[in-house]
């Protein structure tokens, strides 16, 4: 069972102990990811697109296509603010 630990999970490896997992472009993507939803969405996202098997290539287009999804949905919100660097891709 996973205790948080680095390499328990890849999603904790990327966001808590900032080691690489799927190379730069993918942690870097799945980091914006994690700013605009919630941790139970980036679970279930990560569960259902990626899981265990994931490498990187697969995860930059996937990444990349949540990410934009996450944009539009956090513009029509009014959620995004002008200038925020860490959401820019």
């Amino acid at each position: 069972m996973p205790n948080g630990k680095p390499h328990d999970h890849p999603l904790t490896d990327i966001l808590v102990h900032s080691i690489s997992v799927y190379g730069e472009e993918a942690d870097d993507l799945i980091r914006k990811i994690a700013t605009l939803c919630s941790h139970r969405e980036l679970s279930e996202w990560w569960e259902r697109e990626i899981g265990w098997s994931g490498n990187g290539h697969s995860v930059v287009d996937k990444a990349r296509l949540q990410l934009d999804r996450l944009m539009q949905r956090a513009k029509e919100g009014g959620w995004e603010q002008k200038g925020d660097e860490r959401l820019r891709h």
